[in-house]
């Protein structure tokens, strides 16, 4: 055990991960304070972990409530003064969690702060950005020199302080899946915290792991794509915007289904087909 294990609760959401569970179990053993969220999955993953973390709090969801539902969940649960989000497919070493609580300790107004994170040895992952709404100019992502301020961190392995998280709410649960994230930290920078990247922390996020890989689990997810940037637009640019955003994919979905499935492009044949159904349905949600 480590120095900070009275100090930070692990939380991970787990939907279908079964693949994921050596791996998982492998990094949360390194902590004494576990809880795991499982969003109702049906290929055995709460009970592989519950086998092989006999310490960890096992919670097991009846249905799935979505990733932010489930880790504002698991984060009621915690008592320690901070939590560590950890996606089912991401690792983190000793080192890099202690070097992300010295990051929050040394900077007391921080609500949030994050890793950067790497999806192989040789390829980095963006982990911060400026707001979903803000103009990015378009050069490859660089790694800062040191510890600095963002309006978007990565929502793969966030360390929280657990008083501001409940503060300002935690998550907004109305976005089942993506872009809770960007919620997250916009609505912290409003109550007057900080949002920081730590790079001297680093982790290895595979990425569109958490979950067994299908068709039906891409639909899935790109339905819910649609639907989370459309609240997302109308919460921060009003709701004409979201209108013109929706209106768009509506007009464009069916010619870009067409499109790409003669092309025989089927993984942009079936996103185009989930944000269109996702669209014609968001009157009647």
């Amino acid at each position: 055990m480590s120095d900070y294990d009275d100090l930070v609760t692990v939380v991970s959401v787990t939907f279908e991960s079964i693949a994921l569970a050596d791996t998982l179990a492998a990094t949360l053993r390194h902590f004494r304070h576990v809880v795991v969220v499982d969003n109702a999955s049906q290929d055995g993953s709460a009970d592989a972990l519950a086998a092989r973390l006999p310490h960890a709090q096992i919670v097991r969801n009846s249905v799935n409530k979505g990733f932010g539902a489930a880790n504002n969940q698991g984060v009621a649960l915690v008592t320690t003064p901070y939590a560590l989000l950890l996606n089912p497919d991401c690792e983190i070493e000793p080192e890099a969690m202690a070097c992300l609580l010295a990051t929050a300790q040394r900077y007391p107004q921080a609500a949030i702060i994050a890793p950067q994170g790497w999806r192989s040895k040789d390829s980095v992952q963006p982990s911060y950005r400026q707001a979903f709404y803000e103009h990015r100019p378009k050069r490859p992502y660089c790694i800062p020199d040191g510890t600095c301020s963002a309006k978007w961190l990565h929502g793969c392995c966030l360390l929280v302080r657990v008083d501001a998280f409940r503060e300002f709410g935690g998550f907004d649960e109305r976005f089942f899946l993506y872009y809770e994230d960007d919620d997250l930290c916009l609505r912290a920078l409003q109550a007057g915290y900080d949002c920081l990247l730590e790079p001297q922390a680093q982790v290895l996020h595979v990425g569109g792991a958490s979950s067994t890989p299908s068709w039906r689990t891409d639909f899935f997810k790109q339905f819910h794509f649609f639907r989370s940037r459309h609240l997302i637009i109308g919460k921060y640019l009003g709701k004409a915007a979201a209108w013109r955003y929706s209106a768009k994919t509506v007009l464009a979905a069916p010619l870009a289904v067409l499109l790409y499935t003669l092309l025989l492009r089927r993984k942009h044949a079936l996103k185009w087909l989930a944000w269109g159904c996702s669209s014609w349905l968001r009157p009647f949600r």
